[in-house]
């Protein structure tokens, strides 16, 4: 006699196998868990191409900025030494000179120093101002009973600076401060001798 199916013996036949599909319950639910593992899987992959990309364009930016910046401290450098000859040639201008000449020198100077100053390009401040190494190159030391030590006495070439960075270190003579009675015992030292 054929059995009917009672709602127990339907579970059980499907627990063993569905026999349209023909495929167990516990190997579709071993499949869904791997295939759930192998989505994950290609999603973590896919995460980090997308933040090595978003790194790659972040680094590739910074290295342009970079770029410009070396490119532009040396264009500017450039036009820095051709204020310091511009400013050499109107401090040794001959007396006999033409009036119209050296001011036309002069303009030359005014425009090109303004274009420095629209780029941000400042002359560091140094006459009289403490030492300092990081914008400051000490090209003498001038021992001095006057003034205390370590002020720069006198400016030998300007420094410039863009954006807070030095283009150009000032090139400075800083004073050496020698109390009187040392010098006084150094030029006895040097008459007896």
């Amino acid at each position: 006699m054929e059995e009917k199916e009672t709602p127990e013996n339907t579970d059980a036949k499907v627990d063993e196998q569905d026999p349209e599909v023909g495929v167990d319950r516990e190997e579709v639910i071993g499949n869904s868990s791997e295939l759930s593992h192998e989505i994950e899987h290609y999603k973590s992959i896919a995460q980090r191409a997308q933040a090595d990309l978003v790194n790659y364009r972040n680094r590739a930016t910074q290295e342009i900025e970079e770029t410009k910046r070396i490119v532009q401290f040396g264009l500017l450098s450039r036009f820095i030494s051709i204020v310091d000859d511009l400013e050499r040639a109107i401090e040794n201008l001959p007396e006999d000179s033409q009036n119209e000449w050296s001011e036309g020198v002069a303009l030359v100077l005014r425009n090109l120093e303004k274009i420095l100053e629209l780029e941000g390009v400042v002359q560091i401040e140094s006459l009289g101002k403490p030492f300092d190494p990081r914008e400051h190159e000490a090209l003498l030391y001038e021992e001095n009973t006057e003034t205390e030590d370590g002020l720069i006495i006198n400016v030998i070439q300007q420094g410039y600076r863009l954006n807070e960075r030095v283009i150009r270190p000032a090139r400075v003579i800083v004073s050496k401060f020698i109390e009187k009675e040392n010098q006084e015992d150094d030029s006895k030292k040097q008459e007896d001798e």
